[in-house]
Parts: C-alpha cells; sequence; structure tokens
C-alpha cells in the first residue's frame, strides 16, 4: 500500500472536496495524512490516518481579524491583496513545517491544493511525484481561456474574443510583479527562481485532478494532458447533523428557496442579508438562509425566513427549488448535481465565472450582490422559481453529473502516480 501527504490552505472551499478521494484511499487500505491548518482538524482528522495541524488558525473570525478590510476589495486590487498578504505569506510561514511532515510521515506522492503555494518548495526540495487539485481549472493557461476572475460571457462575440489574448496578458502581467516575492521565499531553500510563480508554482507536472465536471468548463483547445476532470467531488460531513425541527415540519405545499453566500463572505458582506431578507418579504415560498457566521449582527427576518449558522448542502439541496448561492465551488457543484437552478450573486474570486457558467449552461441567473435592490433580487428569485426551462436544464445536468464519482477516479488516478512516478496522461490528450 502507498502513503499520500495532502497539503491545503485552511479553508473549506479547498480542504472539503478533496475528502472524497482522501476517504477513497483510505477505504483502499493507504495510508493518507492531511496537513492544513489547525482549524480544520475536528473535520479532517477523523478521516485520515494521520493529521498534521500547519500554520496559524484560519477561523471565520482568525480571517476577519487578521484582514478586516479584505472584504471592500475588487478586482486587481483584490487579487494583489490576495497573493501579498494572504497566498505567499502562508507560503513562507508553513514551508518549513511542511517539509518536516514529508520528511516525518513519509509519502510515497504529495497533494496540494491549487491555492497551497508551499507545493513546489516541498516538491521540489524532496524530488517526491506530486499531484494538484483544483476547484478552479480555469486558472490553466490554455488556448481560448477566458482570463480568471472576470466573469466575461460565453461564448464571446467578435470583439471579446480579440480581446481575451490581450486580457489574459494583463492577468498574467498583475501577477507576474509577486514573483520576487516568491522567489524570495525560494530562496531560503536554496531553490532557484520561477516565472508566472503565482500561476505556475502549484501546478503539477505529473498530474491535475479538477474537482468539476468537463461539462462544467468552457469548450478550449490543448488541455494539459495531465488535466483529469473527475467530477464534483463533494462532502459536508451529515453524518453528524441534526436537523432542526422546524425544517422537517415546513409545509410541502410552498417552493423552498435556500439561500447561502457561504462562510467567508457571510464574514464580509453581512449587509447583504439585509437585501435578501426585505426580498424575501411577501415571497410566496419558504426561505432558509445560512450565514456561517454571528446571528446577532442581522437584521430581524421576515416571518417566511428561517436563518440558522450551518445547514449541509447534502441535507437542504434535495429539499429547495432553487438554491441562491455566491458561486462558490462547492455550493455551484451542489446545485448542478442535485439538479437546481440557481440565482448567483458572485461577489469576488472564482465567482464570478462560476455565475457565467452556470448562465451558459442555462442552468441559472445572476445579479451583482453590490448593486442589487430587493426589488430586483426578488423578482430574480421568481424568474428562477417558474422558469421550465432553466429547471429542465438544471435537472438535465444533475443526471449527468450523477454518473461522476469523483472520489473513486481520483483515488486510481493518485494510485496510479505512486506506482510509476511518471506524468498520469489521459487516454486521449486531445480536448476541445
Amino acid at each position: 500500500m502507498a502513503r499520500f501527504l495532502f497539503v491545503s490552505i485552511p479553508a473549506s472551499g479547498h480542504v472539503n472536496p478533496t475528502l472524497p478521494i482522501v476517504q477513497a484511499l483510505v477505504a483502499r487500505g493507504h495510508a493518507v495524512g492531511y496537513a492544513t491548518g489547525p482549524n480544520m482538524e475536528k473535520t479532517v482528522g477523523p478521516l485520515v490516518t494521520q493529521f498534521f495541524p500547519v500554520g496559524p488558525d484560519a477561523s471565520p473570525a482568525a480571517i476577519q481579524k487578521w484582514w478586516p478590510d479584505m472584504g471592500r476589495l475588487r478586482g486587481a486590487r483584490r487579487l494583489n491583496f490576495m497573493i501579498r498578504e494572504v497566498m505567499f505569506p502562508f507560503a513562507q510561514s508553513v514551508a518549513s513545517e511542511v517539509l518536516d511532515v514529508s520528511a516525518s510521515f513519509q509519502p510515497d506522492v504529495l497533494i496540494f491544493d491549487a491555492f497551497t503555494h508551499p507545493a513546489s518548495i516541498v516538491a521540489d526540495t524532496h524530488g517526491l511525484p506530486w499531484a494538484t487539485t483544483t476547484v478552479v481549472p480555469g486558472l490553466l493557461d490554455t488556448k481560448r481561456a477566458h482570463p480568471y476572475g472576470l466573469g466575461l460571457p460565453y461564448p464571446p462575440n467578435g470583439l471579446q474574443r480579440l480581446a481575451t489574448p490581450l486580457l489574459r496578458w494583463l492577468f498574467q502581467a498583475v501577477v507576474r510583479r509577486h514573483d520576487r516575492q516568491f522567489n524570495g521565499i525560494r530562496a531560503q531553500f536554496d531553490l532557484p527562481p520561477i516565472r508566472n510563480s503565482y500561476l505556475t508554482s502549484t501546478i503539477s507536472p505529473n498530474l491535475v485532478l479538477a474537482l468539476v465536471p468537463q461539462e462544467f468548463e468552457y469548450p478550449r483547445k490543448a488541455w494539459p494532458p495531465t488535466v483529469h476532470f473527475v467530477g464534483p467531488a463533494l462532502w459536508d460531513r451529515p453524518g453528524d447533523y441534526t436537523m432542526p425541527a422546524w425544517l422537517e415540519a415546513l409545509p410541502s405545499e410552498r417552493p423552498l428557496v435556500y439561500a447561502t453566500i457561504g462562510t467567508v463572505q457571510s464574514v464580509y458582506q453581512s449587509t447583504f442579508f439585509g437585501t435578501l431578507f426585505a426580498a424575501a418579504r411577501d415571497l410566496d415560498a419558504d426561505v432558509v438562509v445560512t450565514t456561517g457566521g454571528n446571528l446577532s449582527d442581522l437584521p430581524a427576518p421576515p416571518d417566511n425566513v428561517w436563518v440558522e449558522r450551518y445547514v449541509p448542502n447534502s441535507v437542504i439541496i434535495p429539499k429547495a427549488s432553487i438554491v441562491l448561492h455566491h458561486g462558490g465551488a462547492s455550493s455551484t457543484m451542489g446545485a448542478l448535481l442535485h439538479g437546481k437552478p440557481a440565482v448567483v450573486t458572485p461577489f469576488a474570486d472564482d465567482q464570478p465565472d462560476n455565475a457565467q457558467r452556470l448562465r451558459w449552461l442555462g442552468a441559472g441567473t445572476t445579479v451583482d450582490p453590490y448593486k442589487v435592490s430587493s426589488a430586483a433580487l426578488r423578482a430574480a428569485i421568481e424568474t428562477a422559481l417558474t422558469s421550465d426551462a432553466m429547471r429542465a436544464r438544471a435537472t438535465a445536468l444533475g443526471q449527468t453529473l450523477q454518473q461522476y464519482d469523483a472520489g473513486g477516479t481520483g483515488a486510481a488516478l493518485l494510485e496510479k502516480l505512486a506506482e510509476t512516478g511518471a506524468p498520469v496522461l489521459r487516454a486521449a490528450s486531445r480536448s476541445t
């Protein structure tokens, strides 16, 4: 049996999608270690052979304390801040710890999340075969790829087709400015500099596990042959969850709207809940809202709105008629997997891209959460509730996505990497 070590930034949106693969590997008899922040130990620890807390606590409360103004940043300012103040400092603070963990655990294969930038430092130091897991394959640089994070519509019109290469070059120019910072970290470990470090330092030359279905990605040429779309990888701990009595007792004669903007966005964008509550008032539906944060910070909800810190997606989404979400990877995949139309309120990062993909697929609509009025938000909800075409498209996509087995497929590919130590190529490397 082989030994696998997963390493990820301590955020549930990056850790949780890897857990179906972790569970599949353990079920096959392999030893699995996991190195991430101590705030993830309760979630990850029971599933693995050995848990390694590395770096600081990164709970939502800690994040808000460290970076109180991050939620106000958008566009290039946010991207630069994330690289300079969050991603690369995390890499510097935990690289030595992960090297020590690797030396202690003695893995045959390393697996890094695509936003975990100690990857190249640890892999280059130990010389081990390694893999990347990603919920954002759109970051990969291939022909006909839209620039990350702009939420550009697809298919592009003539002007957009001409502008896309320029926009992608500008995006790369923005992130390339941070090469000096990252290469300074690599120099501390006697490693040579690399170019485009934000984009390349986490992408394995051996194997990339895209934790989304290929149907979710825009058609493009020349996906790298090491990229494998294993399908939606979802995990949300439903086993130890007790459904509140009010949720079980909700009347079934009215539609149910499930609304979430994720844990991190709930911390920074709590004012959105006021708009949401106003939109839900007098709506002919029951609305379940999860906040992930302090319920006392919110205004009083209308009578048809129930508020909880957390309800597992696997529990609430099957009950819902539609899902209003922020476009985070887990919420997006959860709604698609269960065939539910979506109203997407994308705030930042990969969320605008996910929102546009849902529009392109015909399975959702999107609104600007920074500008939308309660009346416009209510209209978007009502459209999603009544659109036969959107519901039919979401249902068809859900049936397609249920044919994937992300955990089993990902585990089999990692086993092959452990066996050969060589790049794991798709059977047919051509891609649309």
